[in-house]
């Protein structure tokens, strides 16, 4: 296995979490009989980047199925966090309409818009 961000070879495991299904996923009534596929959650940590990750993932067609079930747009709770902490980041690192903001791993991107509301890219 090789880190995701600087391609070194992962040597390092410093947790194991045992097996997991895929998170927010649900199971249709005639898949109940079937075996659900787990992944292994074995947490590496990169020597090179320091970047912390699980050293196998399932692809993303696997995750974002017809059944996968969370949009954080659908959370009342994450949008106000979403808000709060837009207003925190622009004011504490001084963003402005020249600044640009990148959401890794950002689900449906719904965290983007509050910077957008604020004219910063």
């Amino acid at each position: 296995m090789i880190c995701r961000f600087c391609n070194t070879p992962l040597k390092h495991k410093f947790l194991l979490l045992g097996n997991s299904p895929l998170s927010n996923s649900f199971l249709e009534k005639k898949d109940l009989g079937n075996i659900e596929p787990y992944y292994p959650l074995d947490v590496y940590v990169c020597e090179q980047c320091y970047l912390v990750q699980v050293g196998e993932f399932a692809p993303a067609e696997n995750i974002f199925s017809a059944n996968y079930a969370y949009y954080s747009s659908y959370s009342d709770t994450w949008l106000r966090h979403c808000k709060e902490y837009t207003k925190m980041i622009i004011d504490r690192l001084g963003l402005d309409k020249h600044s640009l903001v990148v959401e890794i791993a950002s689900n449906d991107g719904y965290l983007l818009q509050y910077f957008k509301e604020r004219e910063i890219p």
